[in-house]
């Protein structure tokens, strides 16, 4: 008697048909979901010891500043300290946290730990720029503060009014740095368009022309009380801050597409 399995179509019946690839947008996770994997990476990454450093070293730098200026006397120690802070410490210090949360390459690379099982790269890059953005806000709203505290004296505006505008002032211009290098990121060889962008802030953002109104370093000066670029008021510079951290955030990530 003939065994079962040499039977006509035995073996079509003992192999199952492999299922179809499952479709590019089947296996995609959801954009929320990749948004938060990204900023939750982003976390991650600034929790580390080189971003660690950097932050430190600049807290360090804008203390030093702080004492600087206040040693030279104390009549409007506070603005010359955080024009000081504002020009130079905090752009270095942005820069090299926004480098280090993208791992020194680009924005896309960057969100490659997640994109290759499945999130859209373009959403994780969203995520990481978000968070870089959240992140520098709060780093210059806490170097201001610590501007303000050390270098402030008797005869100065009230103290609780000093910390509020200097915080904010910080905070609009570390988003808008954030901005910028995160879409710098997106650009040239290992995310190397972020250094031209920084020389670029460095050698014309303190214009009074357009490039000056284009880049933060010219806005952030204006709302401290310095030159305005194309003479435009205090309100129109802290909206384009605003505005330049958003839509670049939005364009980095756009530019970031699989």
């Amino acid at each position: 008697m003939a065994d079962e399995s040499s039977a006509p179509g035995a073996s079509a019946q003992a192999v199952q048909p492999l299922r179809p690839a499952e479709g590019e947008a089947e296996r995609r996770a959801p954009a929320h979901l990749a948004v938060r994997l990204g900023m939750e990476m982003a976390g991650s990454r600034l929790r580390a010891r080189r971003p660690l450093l950097s932050l430190g070293l600049g807290l360090s730098l804008a203390i030093a500043a702080a004492v600087i200026e206040v040693s030279f006397g104390s009549s409007g120690a506070v603005d010359r300290a955080l024009l000081a802070t504002f020009r130079l410490i905090l752009p270095l210090t942005l820069f090299a946290l926004a480098a280090d949360v993208a791992c020194r390459t680009t924005l896309r690379d960057a969100a490659w730990p997640a994109a290759r099982f499945g999130a859209p790269s373009h959403h994780v890059a969203l995520g990481i720029a978000l968070a870089t953005a959240l992140a520098a806000a709060l780093v210059g709203a806490l170097l201001a503060l610590a501007v303000v505290v050390i270098a402030r004296s008797p005869g100065d505006a009230p103290f609780v009014r000093d910390v509020l505008i200097s915080g904010w002032v910080g905070a609009l211009t570390g988003a808008a740095y954030a901005g910028w290098f995160s879409f710098g990121a997106t650009f040239l060889r290992h995310g190397r368009g972020r250094f031209v962008l920084l020389a670029a802030d460095f050698l014309l953002g303190g214009s009074a022309g357009a490039a000056g109104a284009l880049l933060p370093r010219g806005h952030a000066v204006n709302l401290l009380g310095g030159p305005a670029p194309l003479g435009l008021g205090q309100p129109a510079s802290a909206g384009l801050l605003a505005l330049s951290a958003l839509l670049l955030v939005l364009a980095s990530a756009a530019r970031s597409r699989d």
